[in-house]
C-alpha cells in the first residue's frame, strides 16, 4: 500500500474478545482454557511476513496481601531470616505476546502498564532498600511460577494473516475464586496504540460448594458449631469402628 494512501487511514484500533467470562467452579473443577482472538482495525501493515504489531494480553487475579520470607544457611540450618508484607500482588497473573515482553516496547512503557514479570507492580507496605525489595519480588514470582499461577509465555500470541491473532491460556485447577481482569494491548514499533480492550473474567463457585461457601459467610458462627459438631461426630463414630476391630 503506498505511503500517502497509508496516512489517509484512519486510526488502527483493536478489537477482541475471550471465549468466556464466566467460569463455574465446582467439586471437580480441574482447570479450563480461555481462548483470546481478535484483529488490528485499519491495519498498515503490507506485506504477510514483516508486522509493526505486537500484541500483550495481561489476565490478572483478585489482588491479596502476602507476606514473603527469604531463608539462608545459618550453621547448616536453612532457617527463615527475613520476611517482607506486600500489598495488591495478584493472586493469579499471566501474561502472552508474540514475542519476547522486553522487546515490545520501551520499559518505561512496560512499566508503566506492569507488563511482564519485571515489571509487575509489588510494592511492600514497607520501605527497604532496592536490592532487598528485588529479592522478595523474585522469590513471590518463583514461588506462584511453581505453582502454576504466574506464567509469562512470549510465543502465547500468534498472528494470522495481516490482522487477525490468536492465543490462549489456561487456568490451573488451583486458581482461586474471585473477578479476574483481562487486558489486550496493541503496539506498533514499540508504542501503544490506542485504548487496550478490557473485559472481566468471573470465577464462582456452584452447587455444594457454593451454598457451604455461602453458609460460612453469612452465619459463620453456626458454621464454626457445625464444623466441630462434626469433627467430634466423626471422631466418635471412627472410635466405634476401631473398638468393634
Amino acid at each position: 500500500m503506498p505511503a500517502a494512501q497509508i496516512a489517509q487511514l484512519p486510526p488502527e484500533a483493536i478489537e477482541a474478545d475471550i471465549s468466556t467470562r464466566d467460569v463455574p467452579v465446582g467439586g471437580n473443577f480441574a482447570g479450563t482454557r480461555i481462548v483470546v482472538f481478535g484483529a488490528v482495525q485499519n491495519s498498515r501493515q503490507t506485506t504477510d511476513d514483516e508486522s509493526p504489531y505486537d500484541v500483550a494480553v495481561v489476565i490478572a487475579g483478585p489482588a491479596q496481601q502476602l507476606t514473603a520470607r527469604l531463608k539462608a544457611d545459618v550453621a547448616g540450618l536453612w532457617i527463615n531470616t527475613g520476611a517482607l508484607n506486600f500489598n495488591n500482588v495478584p493472586s493469579y497473573y499471566s501474561v502472552l505476546a508474540n514475542r519476547p515482553i522486553k522487546d515490545i516496547a520501551p520499559k518505561p512503557i512496560l512499566a508503566q502498564l506492569a507488563l511482564g514479570f519485571d515489571n509487575l507492580s509489588l510494592a511492600p507496605d514497607t520501605s527497604p532498600d532496592a536490592r532487598e525489595t528485588g529479592d522478595y519480588r523474585k522469590a513471590i514470582v518463583r514461588v506462584k511460577t511453581q505453582q502454576g499461577l504466574y506464567r509469562e509465555d512470549p510465543q502465547g500470541i500468534a498472528f494470522i494473516g495481516r490482522s487477525l491473532f490468536r492465543g490462549s491460556v489456561d487456568l490451573p485447577a488451583n486458581v482461586p475464586v474471585g473477578e479476574f481482569n483481562a487486558w489486550i494491548y496493541l503496539f506498533r514499533n514499540g508504542e501503544l496504540i490506542g485504548e487496550p480492550y478490557k473485559t472481566v473474567i468471573d470465577l464462582r463457585r456452584e452447587g455444594f460448594e457454593r451454598a457451604i461457601y455461602e453458609f460460612a459467610f453469612v452465619y459463620p458462627f453456626w458454621y464454626g458449631v457445625l464444623s466441630v459438631g462434626l469433627a467430634l461426630l466423626s471422631g466418635f463414630i471412627a472410635t466405634l469402628i476401631f473398638r468393634r476391630n
